[in-house]
């Protein structure tokens, strides 16, 4: 099988994350799902912010849709969304369709991620089942030996009624 592991709905990606006997992509590709499921959606999964400071590197590029933010703007954005994702749902679910890591050459666990998924949930006012489409795109390096997303790049047909930090201007240059 190439080193694929089917997925139920009993599947843990943490568990897969550091499991020796399963492959770098699949090793990659649970790191990223274990981590989004951490972060994403507060407030259904507790410290959310922890998660986040392990998962994020403090020299991040980040973008959502067309906005650019470093490390603290995005902060600021998951704490503004996700307030607004719980009152607008109840419950706020989400899930992957696919996800696609490919490997750093090197071996070390770095490499990028790619993911397609659906977010939404019963919607508070309209009393009905509403879902979107997510989809991000991260670049993942090896920083003494622990994985930190350094670039993430988040879309969503979702309609947002959180306020939006101000945008970061980047400067020119590739991670």
């Amino acid at each position: 099988m190439l080193g694929l592991v089917p997925r139920d709905n009993t599947s843990n990606p943490c568990s897969l994350a550091n499991q020796p006997s399963m492959n770098a992509s699949i090793q990659l590709s649970s790191w990223m799902e274990c981590q989004v499921n951490g972060f994403f959606p507060y407030p259904a999964n507790g410290a959310w912010d922890k998660v986040f400071a392990t998962t994020f590197s403090p020299d991040l590029k980040a973008t959502f849709n067309d906005t650019h933010y470093n490390y603290d703007g995005w902060l600021q954005l998951y704490r503004n969304v996700n307030v607004t994702l719980g009152k607008n749902f109840a419950p706020f679910k989400h899930g992957f369709i696919n996800t696609l890591a490919i490997p750093n050459a090197n071996g070390d666990k770095g490499g990028t991620v790619y993911m397609i998924g659906w977010e939404g949930g019963t919607h508070a006012l309209l009393k009905r089942d509403l879902y979107f489409t997510d989809a991000l795109f991260a670049v993942v390096k090896d920083v003494g030996g622990k994985r930190k997303v350094v670039e993430f790049r988040e879309s969503s047909n979702i309609p947002n009624t959180a306020p939006m930090p101000e945008p970061n201007e980047w400067t020119c240059s590739f991670t």
